[in-house]
């Protein structure tokens, strides 16, 4: 009779043992299962969470929106002088710094020649930026006096080009509006235009 006594604790024991086999057993596979499921998702939602990285990334860079390359023309008479002048900016914004060239093209009529039997004078100035400030789609560049580089015909000597005069240091204030910069403090409206 003292063999039915321990024979229900071991048996107890044993049922117990075994249903926690199985129990771990099935905790082991739930792991390995959604280790598996964890393995193969993470691929996809890291593409998704990636894009929107480069995308907020290429969004936070500052346009620089006033530069490039702006060409302006400009012509008039002067009737005292009986001249026609024709001037051509090129103005070169590049990272809160400008260059701007001026082509002044000057042809007197027949009776008033420029040097001996001169009609055409052409003349080239360039200017650099002291000072740049951006405003919204306002700019005002201070530009440094002209420098005259280049004229033509070179049979005009250089003290005679510069008897017609150099430009002054000035300020200029220009307007953005599309691919139009016009320069606001100009009493003849200077408009550039970006170059294609």
């Amino acid at each position: 009779m003292r063999h039915p006594k321990y024979v229900l604790p071991v048996v107890f024991l044993l049922a117990t043992a075994l249903t926690s086999q199985a129990q771990i057993d099935s905790i082991v596979r739930a792991f390995v299962d959604q280790a598996a499921r964890n393995s193969q998702q993470p691929q996809q939602p890291r593409r998704q969470q990636q894009q929107p990285k480069q995308q907020s990334n290429v969004s936070r860079q500052p346009k620089k929106q006033f530069d490039g390359t702006w060409l302006a023309t400009q012509s008039k008479t002067n009737p005292d002088n009986q001249q026609t002048i024709n001037r051509a900016f090129t103005l070169i914004i590049k990272d809160g710094k400008a260059t701007k060239t001026l082509d002044s093209t000057n042809v007197s009529t027949p009776d008033k020649p420029f040097y001996s039997s001169i009609y055409e004078l052409q003349r080239r100035w360039t200017y650099s930026s002291i000072d740049y400030t951006e405003q919204g789609t306002s700019i005002t560049i201070q530009w440094s006096p002209g420098q005259l580089s280049d004229w033509s015909p070179k049979t005009v000597p250089n003290p005679v080009v510069e008897g017609f005069g150099s430009p002054m240091a000035e300020t200029s204030v220009y307007k953005l509006n599309g691919d139009q910069l016009t320069r606001i403090n100009d009493p003849n409206g200077l408009v550039y235009r970006r170059a294609k």
